[in-house]
């Protein structure tokens, strides 16, 4: 019953951290680069005292440009098409060009209601880098929560890491911690799929994200008029 809901909040949920330039190449061995050349996923945890979930790590390798890949996955409007069980991904409000408050709501299985919560998500740009940061204002489902998603130039394609740390509300959660580990794993490899997917065809979608990202870094309110008309 609850499997579906676990993946979503990781995926979705966070509360930003200190947002930088990080050299991310540096945190990994040559032979977890080796793993990640053969298409693997890096998977690491850290616990964190007083939480059922540890904060995760991942690393995978997107073959796609920094800006497409980041397009992609802060495409904020967009998470609704693409994303298992979310109903509504609206931007409801802009905090500044980069800085987007959304509103989510996704499903849940019977006897549960189905889970709303809001975050604001932060646009980044370090030179060719790419980071979106994001934490959570309102939430029925979490305690505690903070994220980031990181996009760096490897080679010819880009090394993706994912950071999250969530606290959930439920009393269940220590119980379900390999379910949860284990799907958002093959969430993430299920958004590298797509997004390699879209480059693929050549799609518009992923041109018109990646040009979000373009625009908003520029000044742009990008989501300006899908706010207004709702």
């Amino acid at each position: 019953m609850f499997k579906s809901i676990l993946v979503m909040f990781i995926i979705l949920f966070g509360v930003t951290a200190f947002a930088q330039k990080t050299p991310i190449l540096k945190e990994l061995t040559e032979a977890e680069l080796a793993q990640l050349e053969d298409r693997a996923l890096i998977l690491k945890t850290r616990e964190v005292e007083g939480s059922a979930w540890p904060e995760i790590t991942l690393y995978t390798l997107v073959e796609a440009r920094p800006v497409e890949a980041m397009g992609i996955f802060s495409a904020l409007d967009y998470q609704k098409d693409y994303v298992p069980n979310v109903i509504i991904s609206k931007p409801i409000k802009h905090l500044s060009a980069t800085e987007v408050l959304t509103e989510y709501e996704m499903h849940v299985p019977f006897p549960l209601s189905n889970a709303h919560y809001t975050h604001v998500s932060i646009v980044h740009q370090y030179n060719e880098d790419y980071e979106l940061t994001w934490y959570k204002v309102e939430s029925t489902s979490t305690e505690e929560a903070k994220g980031s998603a990181y996009f760096s130039p490897y080679k010819k394609v880009t090394l993706f890491r994912y950071v999250s740390y969530i606290k959930p509300k439920s009393i269940f959660g220590s119980l379900v911690k390999k379910i949860m580990l284990n799907d958002v794993q093959k969430t993430i490899l299920s958004i590298r799929a797509h997004i390699e997917t879209l480059k693929k065809e050549n799609s518009p979608i992923l041109s018109k994200y990646s040009g979000f990202i373009n625009r908003a870094i520029k000044g742009e309110f990008v989501y300006k008029d899908s706010i207004d008309a709702k």
